[in-house]
């Protein structure tokens, strides 16, 4: 396996390791493993990176949880980072009350982490809600400077559904947890118009980082890809604006137009999976189309290595983390002019089609069949790595903070 060109094991050269607390939103293993590797990759640079991960639980949930879990303040050694995980029970059917008990909860859970681990220097929260927020917060209290990193889609703002996300009710917290950080990193140029559009003083705030891949892990297949028969692949949340119906009417017509063996596999879980498995079924699909659920890391790892093309159709996207994994094994890929797809695919990747449109993804699959063997998978692997190698990407991150810092 060639070993990822962009991502060495020794530490960046400080005079000091700069204490970092990141807050995530989310966090393994409720998705956010990009906050994981995210984390990995700084403190490969040297950075002291400890984890601040209050979960979100609904009582529903409870059986899931070991009883060694609940306790409220349980620290772990997860490979080079220190991780402190609590669970907030959250209350059903009121999201505004949830949210201000949770950075309530999250910041309580910091005054107990500082008698612990003593103050940050750092903190670094992924995506205002509601981290964000819980870091204003602190920094109110604390002065703990902070930055920002904004992952969510719907500030694409290209179209109605991903405005109509945006609640009136969240933009006052917002506001607060934008006004007082010192940066906001956005993951791609094609979220700058949304945000700005609601808060227009964040301009000389923002910087343009984009998201990173470990290509140790999602690495380049040990043997070279059958295509007969071809393995079209996507992955993410099953719901309406991944647009996994458009994608599965497009392999439907694909195969009415193609003599060859296809196939179409759909990895993750959400609201719609009966809907889709549904219209899978009533298209003559079932033999054809097969889907995975929620599978490990280790298991995306594998499909991607043994699919033969990656597609992702969503209708908005801030970045598109997966579409740099699946690259990042080699697999050429077909995306929509979503948002943040734009920038990262050439021709030489893969190609681009306009969201919703079955036809043109028809034909993106079809071209894709009789023109795979032009797409270099190497060079593709080698792109990705040289544009979104995790200590390109960390390097990044550490001139943000050290600038920050060195200002005081």
């Amino acid at each position: 396996m060639k070993e990822e060109m962009t991502n060495g094991n020794q530490s960046r050269a400080m005079s000091k390791p700069i204490k970092l607390l990141v807050i995530p939103s989310w966090y393994p293993p409720d998705g956010g493993y990009f906050f994981k590797e995210h984390s990995e990759a700084l403190a490969r640079m040297g950075c002291k990176v400890n984890i601040l991960v209050n979960r979100v639980m609904g009582i529903r949930k409870i059986g899931r949880v070991g009883k060694e879990d609940w306790h409220r303040f349980n620290i772990y050694k997860e490979n080079e980072l220190i991780v402190i995980r609590s669970i907030y029970w959250k209350i059903p059917g009121n999201e505004n009350l949830n949210i201000g008990l949770w950075v309530r909860s999250t910041v309580r859970l910091f005054r107990r982490y500082i008698r612990n681990f003593g103050l940050p220097d750092f903190i670094l929260a992924h995506s205002a809600m509601w981290a964000g927020l819980a870091a204003a917060k602190i920094w109110k209290g604390y002065n703990v400077p902070y930055v920002i990193t904004e992952h969510r889609s719907f500030f694409v703002w290209e179209n109605e559904a991903a405005r109509k996300m945006v609640k009136s009710s969240y933009i006052p917290h917002l506001q607060e947890a934008y006004s007082l950080c010192q940066n906001l990193i956005i993951v791609s140029y094609s979220m700058k118009s949304g945000l700005l559009e609601l808060f227009p003083e964040l301009v000389n705030k923002m910087k343009v980082i984009p998201n990173m891949v470990n290509g140790n892990y999602f690495h380049f297949p040990e043997k070279p890809r059958e295509n007969d028969p071809f393995v079209f692949l996507s992955a993410g949340r099953l719901a309406a604006v991944k647009g996994l119906d458009i994608i599965i009417s497009a392999f439907g017509e694909l195969i009415k137009k193609t003599d060859r063996k296809v196939f179409l596999r759909i990895a993750g879980r959400g609201e719609l999976r009966e809907q889709l498995e549904k219209q899978a079924q009533k298209s003559g699909l079932s033999e054809s189309v097969t889907f995975l659920g929620r599978v490990s890391r280790d298991k995306i790892v594998q499909e991607m290595q043994e699919a033969n093309c990656f597609i992702l159709a969503s209708s908005y996207e801030a970045f598109g983390v997966v579409l740099i994994e699946a690259m990042s094994t080699g697999l050429p890929v077909i995306a929509t002019r979503s948002g943040g797809p734009e920038k990262i695919l050439d021709e030489t990747c893969g190609y681009m089609i306009e969201p919703g449109n079955i036809e043109e993804l028809t034909g993106a699959m079809s071209k894709m069949i009789s023109e795979y063997d032009r797409f270099n998978q190497q060079s593709i692997r080698e792109r990705t790595l040289r544009f979104y190698g995790s200590q390109i990407i960390a390097e990044k991150y550490l001139q943000v903070f050290e600038g920050i810092l060195e200002k005081g």
